[in-house]
């Protein structure tokens, strides 16, 4: 079953930003132009689906809920393309980590061809992201934006290390999502205050309702790989048979009895897992009500975004309060 409300939400969004975000693609398309034949060939392929553009589309929206002069605004697009083009080299750098082989519904590029173009593509893609950077003409955008980049490596590295951990806590999962995910998110947010020279409150304000977003998203990834229906590019239990500690396992770990915590320990911390482990976990899980729990830590983030999206009382601030709604709804 299709999450209809989810896919409705981003639809009005993209309506609402349409003008914006058509300039930010037609931008990410002539920025992956190059003289060497093999580089577009590589990214107009990765670019094919270009997904919901949660990242861009987050900085265009949130630039027209604060800015009266949104329509004349241009540093805004550049800035969007670079979030994109940011979040992009993450995926094909994450495809070589965990062996990908679908993306956004596709065969990802290190399954096409190899781990290698997939890397250096990745580093294409971070180099365009900061010549995006400077065309905005902002060095406080651009150190904004810097700082995410090296958090988002430091949040890999911190779940690389934490691959099979059965210690792993609620804290340090929250950590290594912020990190990895949740800091651009609040990039992306807050940058359209940046550029307009808007006050550090509202700037503050903004980055926490993206960090928050990003929190919940990323919370609710999680949390399908048990509890969803199907997941497009992704199959169910994927981060279960990679041994990825995420939310639910870590919840479950604090409510199961000691054997059942044996158990447990002893799947993750072989090499494989297997379908029936798998099936023994999702029975835990249901026994313990986990599903429940996973979702109350995101439903705690978006009351604290909402309260915060509640002063702006326009247009996008309703939509961004819709889209924090029906991440958390989503089936997929």
């Amino acid at each position: 079953m299709k999450n209809l409300k989810f896919d409705e939400t981003i639809l009005s969004i993209h309506k609402e930003i349409q003008v914006k975000l058509k300039k930010t693609n037609i931008k990410i398309d002539n920025y992956i132009k190059s003289d060497i034949p093999v580089i577009p060939k590589l990214s107009k392929y990765f670019f094919n689906k270009r997904g919901k553009q949660l990242r861009p589309v987050l900085c265009l929206l949130s630039s027209k809920m604060i800015n009266k002069e949104y329509s004349n605004l241009k540093s805004d697009i550049s800035m969007a393309a670079a979030l994109e083009f940011i979040h992009a080299a993450t995926l094909l750098h994450d495809d070589v980590i965990d062996k990908g082989k679908t993306r956004r519904g596709q065969r990802s590029v290190n399954d096409i061809w190899n781990n290698k173009f997939s890397v250096l593509l990745g580093d294409f893609m971070f180099s365009k992201s900061f010549q995006l950077m400077t065309e905005a003409q902002s060095l406080k955008a651009m150190e904004s934006l810097a700082n995410v980049s090296a958090k988002i490596s430091e949040g890999e590295f911190l779940q690389m290390s934490n691959e099979n951990n059965t210690s792993l806590s609620i804290s340090e999962y929250m950590q290594i999502i912020s990190l990895k995910t949740a800091e651009l998110f609040g990039a992306a947010m807050k940058i359209p205050a940046i550029l307009t020279d808007k006050n550090n409150k509202i700037i503050e304000q903004l980055n926490f309702v993206g960090i928050n977003f990003g929190m919940i998203f990323q919370i609710i990834d999680d949390h399908l790989d048990y509890f969803g229906t199907y997941k497009t590019g992704k199959s169910k239990g994927q981060d279960f048979f990679e041994g990825k500690i995420t939310l639910p396992i870590i919840i479950l770990l604090k409510k199961a009895n000691l054997d059942e915590k044996k158990l447990l320990k002893k799947i993750f911390h072989n090499k494989k897992r297997t379908k029936k482990d798998f099936l023994k976990t999702l029975a835990l899980l249901e026994k313990y009500n986990v599903e429940s729990i996973s979702l109350k830590y995101a439903n705690n983030l978006k009351q604290k975004s909402k309260n915060i999206l509640k002063r702006f009382k326009n247009r996008p601030s309703y939509l961004l309060g819709e889209l924090l709604d029906t991440s958390i709804n989503r089936k997929n």
